[in-house]
């Protein structure tokens, strides 16, 4: 038996893992299909293929003494190995966006390490002016890929802080790039008339967020925010496969702390007349390709298409649990994690699932492990189909200093880990595939001939 085939058997053995809260079986199919060894898949855009990039999370901790005075982590955006000809300027854009988001939290973390040393001597002497409990300044800045093809690439800046007081805050800020040139697009190079989409947009809140803060006095207070922001060029917004979506802090808007973040979509295929199209075909410049996959917020209820109705979807990770609410309905199952990072999953069929990489903590008899569950979207509830050993980490466990992580952008084309407990080959580079009934399906491993 040739060395492909070994690891093949291998990984179906391992790989074949008794469901949770479930009787029956999950396989992974590791049949090389036809396409594994072609470029683009069937029925894939040539001019929207989908782009491998890694994401990088550089974490910090600041002492000074035996006294931690700062945790603090950012993350880049990069290609996974060299880019293609057709991808250099976008792999140049993203280079020297994460250049200078380096150099701007190399300040901050200066900034912040001073702030929290002050407060700290402030403490010592008395001092009534600073919060009498301890704890250290944080920082976190984290990316959520909307959007990664040969179109467009668009990410969302998720940051929060904490300087002291009583509660950190949050920045959310959106990239787009137009993926053929490496530019910044702005909001007049996706809509037909920035004005128009301010007054669609301060409806569109409104109807979305009819109890919210901002709508005493009928909402003029959030007409004058929404008229500022749009001057100014300051709204936080991801351009996405099937339209484009604003995000809100709500002390933007005017809300109150407890308040969720404000968060509404226009599609492609609901208000077209705002987007400018193609002169030949009449469709919308920046629609994206049918089949995409696009990191969540955790917390954040996001519409999920133009359809009427309640499409919505939230996940979130609380209590030794993860909760899915979609669609009006709920589903839960245990989970004991230290973190999660969601991924929503839309076949070009319009089949959808949802992919949760999540970290088991270290324990008395195992050291940290990663893995992935895996959701059907497509009933009326929300069910689990299986959980597997593989992970969309692409760094070594061992370096706690940086984690890199693969991008999911493309069903049929994207890449994981092997994990520990595959009993394979831990740490091996796996390319894969969503299959049928939404499991992943594995079609080459790193280092497998023939």
């Amino acid at each position: 038996m040739n060395k492909a085939k070994m690891i093949t058997v291998a990984l179906a053995a391992a790989l074949s893992l008794a469901v949770p809260f479930d009787s029956g079986i999950v396989k992974m199919d590791l049949a090389r299909p036809a396409f594994a060894g072609s470029k683009i898949t069937a029925g894939q855009n040539i001019a929207q293929h989908s782009l491998p990039l890694l994401m990088t999370v550089r974490s910090y901790s600041d002492w000074e003494g035996p006294h931690e005075m700062l945790r603090a982590h950012w993350t880049d955006i990069h290609f996974y190995g060299k880019a293609k000809e057709a991808d250099r300027n976008i792999a140049k854009a993203l280079a020297e966006y994460s250049r200078k988001e380096q150099d701007a939290f190399g300040k901050s973390r200066k900034e912040l390490f001073a702030g929290a040393r002050e407060e700290w001597r402030q403490r010592m002497r008395g001092s009534d002016s600073v919060s009498p409990y301890y704890g250290p300044f944080w920082f976190n800045g984290d990316i959520l890929v909307r959007r990664a093809d040969g179109k467009a690439v668009s990410f969302l800046e998720d940051n929060g802080e904490y300087a002291g007081g009583f509660h950190g805050i949050s920045h959310l800020a959106g990239k787009n790039f137009d993926a053929r040139t490496g530019k910044e697009l702005q909001l007049s190079d996706v809509f037909a008339n920035r004005f128009a989409m301010a007054e669609a947009l301060k409806k569109k809140l409104k109807a979305d967020y009819p109890e919210a803060s901002f709508m005493e006095n009928g909402g003029a207070g959030l007409d004058d925010i929404i008229d500022k922001l749009v001057k100014e060029d300051t709204l936080a917004w991801t351009l996405e496969p099937e339209g484009v979506t604003f995000w809100f802090n709500p002390y933007l808007l005017g809300g109150t702390y407890a308040e969720e973040t404000f968060v509404t979509t226009f599609y492609f295929n609901e208000e077209p007349e705002l987007f400018k199209t193609n002169m030949d075909t009449g469709t919308p410049v920046w629609q994206g390709t049918k089949g995409y996959c696009m990191d969540l917020r955790s917390y954040t209820p996001l519409r999920l298409s133009g359809n009427s109705g309640n499409d919505k979807l939230c996940v979130a990770h609380e209590n030794n649990r993860i909760r899915i609410e979609y669609k009006g309905q709920e589903y839960s199952n245990e989970l004991t994690a230290v973190s999660i990072r969601p991924t929503l999953v839309v076949c070009s069929d319009g089949r959808r699932y949802l992919y949760v990489d999540y970290e088991q903590p270290a324990s008395k008899f195992s050291a940290a492990n990663y893995r992935l569950y895996v959701y059907d979207l497509n009933s009326k509830t929300p069910g689990l189909i299986g959980d597997y050993p593989m992970t969309r980490l692409a760094s070594s466990l061992k370096d706690t200093g940086k984690r890199s992580w693969y991008v999911m952008s493309d069903p049929g084309d994207f890449y994981a880990t092997a994990t520990a407990d595959s009993n394979i080959a831990p740490e091996k580079r796996l390319r894969c595939r969503v299959g049928k009934d939404g499991r992943p399906e594995v079609y080459d491993v790193e280092g497998a001939k023939g």
